[in-house]
């Protein structure tokens, strides 16, 4: 889970590195003295200078600390702890000044450090520096990616590893900079900075058009050099976590076609004084844009998830056999078994008494989030039913919340074999907590949501980035142990891959909806939808037993 979260923290800051100095090479600088704009003393150019280079010292130093921080991640995954369990001092140095990979993470960081520094130097050369800098730890990432371990074809690997980091760059770090900057960009409506705009827009459709491409082409390669059958695409968490990620870049793309088919015409149109609707144009420009860039950085966050989770191989090991694969296919009933919940682990690995509570437990959760689906559905339409809705899904949550906290892992509050100290040591009981938590933080949320206007209900803005965040988990969730058999690793990672899935399509539809970037009269149902498909798999659909 960490290492995961990490990974996206790295792969973010490097996007954002190196987009700002393409963007202001590229697109800011060269429309300025396209518009005679001496940019050493213009306010605008010069508040986004300082913009692009406050977050690309942002970007790098973030992804410096995630590098760091990994060291410690690394060495305590090795036996089987979270960062919250500390790890021998000597041993995190030996890992990264002796190893070829700590190493290589040592010379990523000092690039890093590097390109946060050299972002603040005066001037407008530096550019090209930042530039070189952040380009040179996008390929000491690469060294160390998926790609530099294949056994074959490294070199194409690690080529088009380096490529498709550098398009997203292109691409969604170019976004993300215009973006934090959009409070400069639209502050002054009028047609002169309507037109400054619409050059920059010019100048950027072929950059994505090619980029875009260029990200299709790469991961279309990387995908067949990882899964090699269509059929691995839903049978490992690899192939899962990858839909997920294409998935997400369909609001971006439709975005990016819509800024490309009609605000880049209008906005021409405003710049060849053949329209006056400036402000108009500019406010559906920041929607846009906002819908494109919410979506990037979640397509973005996924990759960084991605770049940490095991490709299925060439002999197929990390993906469901033709068994675990059929049951998908036939609904059962929830499973009531919990004979020998009390008795101890066994140090061989689970027994089928273990594996069939944890079927229970998954399959009574999957009943309480179907309710809770059904419950924000219901509250999302408003009025009197609404209300009671609301109450119906509050009366759901604190029990549910119970349910996880204790059952999940009896052997802490139930039976006391295991101190609450080791939740921050243990990563499988630290997830299963951190879950009961976002549950208990919902319920609160829940009783306080009468304050909300209706329009926002349910819970307004927490619900869906509680959702997001707890998906991401998901995502990045591993029972990855030396006691637990391959084959069932990849079982239970699958399935937390699906539910990862379902929870972040309906966080996110849920945001784009309260944030008007999508039509709410549809969204309205489709995120309750996901809700419920999700409860409906947990319940109808999780084993463990094959």
């Amino acid at each position: 889970m960490e290492h995961s979260a990490l990974h996206a923290l790295l792969l973010t800051g490097l996007i954002v590195a190196l987009g700002g100095p393409i963007a202001m090479l590229w697109l800011l600088l060269p429309t300025a003295r396209t518009f005679g704009i001496d940019a050493e003393r213009d306010q605008f150019i010069g508040a986004m200078l300082r913009s692009a280079a406050r977050w690309v010292s942002y970007g790098a130093l973030g992804a410096m600390v995630a590098t760091f921080i990994d060291f410690i991640v690394q060495v305590a995954e090795f036996k089987n702890q979270t960062v919250f369990g500390g790890a021998d001092i000597s041993t995190v140095i030996r890992f990264a000044t002796h190893t070829t990979v700590g190493q290589l993470c040592l010379a990523r960081a000092g690039l890093l450090l590097l390109t946060a520094g050299a972002a603040r130097l005066p001037g407008r050369r530096h550019w090209w520096l930042v530039a070189a800098l952040a380009w040179g730890a996008v390929i000491v990432t690469s060294l160390v990616s998926h790609a530099a371990a294949q056994p074959g074809n490294r070199t194409l690997a690690i080529a088009a590893q380096i490529a498709h980091i550098t398009t997203a760059a292109l691409w969604m770090g170019i976004l993300l900079h215009l973006f934090v900057a959009r409070r400069l960009m639209f502050a002054d409506a009028t047609i002169a900075r309507a037109a400054f705009i619409a050059e920059i827009v010019r100048r950027f459709s072929p950059i994505a058009l090619v980029t875009t491409s260029l990200l299709g082409l790469t991961g279309i390669v990387a995908a067949y050099r990882y899964l090699n059958t269509v059929e691995a695409l839903f049978t490992s968490p690899y192939g899962l976590t990858l839909v997920v990620k294409l998935t997400l870049l369909a609001p971006a793309i439709y975005a990016g076609f819509v800024n490309f088919k009609y605000i880049r015409p209008k906005l021409l149109e405003i710049a060849a004084n053949k329209s006056t609707d400036a402000p108009g144009v500019l406010a559906w420009f920041s929607r846009t844009l906002e819908l494109e860039v919410t979506a990037g950085v979640l397509v973005i966050t996924v990759a960084g998830i991605l770049g940490s989770v095991s490709p299925p191989g060439d002999d197929g090991s990390q993906r469901l056999n033709t068994a675990q694969g059929q049951i998908f296919l036939v609904p059962h009933k929830p499973n009531t078994s919990i004979a020998g919940w009390d008795t101890p682990d066994d140090p061989r690995g689970p027994t089928i008494g273990d594996l069939r509570y944890s079927e229970f437990t998954h399959n009574c959760s999957g009943m309480a989030v179907c309710l809770l689906g059904i419950a924000w559905f219901v509250q999302s339409m408003g009025g009197r039913t609404g209300l009671w809705g609301g109450r119906f899904a509050a009366l759901v949550l604190l029990p549910f919340g119970c349910f996880i906290a204790i059952a999940a892992n009896p052997e802490l509050w139930l039976l006391h074999l295991v101190s609450p100290l080791e939740i921050f040591t243990n990563p499988i009981l630290l997830e299963h907590q951190l879950g009961a938590l976002m549950v208990f933080i919902i319920a609160w949320l829940t009783w306080r949501d009468q304050k909300n206007p209706e329009e926002k209900r349910p819970l307004g803005y927490p619900l869906p980035i509680i959702m997001i965040v707890g998906s991401l988990l998901l995502l990045g969730h591993a029972h990855s142990t030396s006691s637990i058999p391959d084959d069932l690793t990849n079982l239970i990672n699958v399935q937390h891959a699906i539910f990862g899935a379902f929870g972040l399509f309906a966080g996110a539809t849920r945001l784009l909806m309260l944030r008007g970037l999508i039509p709410a009269r549809i969204a309205k149902y489709i995120w309750p939808a996901c809700v419920i498909g999700l409860g409906i798999f947990m319940a109808f659909f999780y084993r463990e037993v094959v």
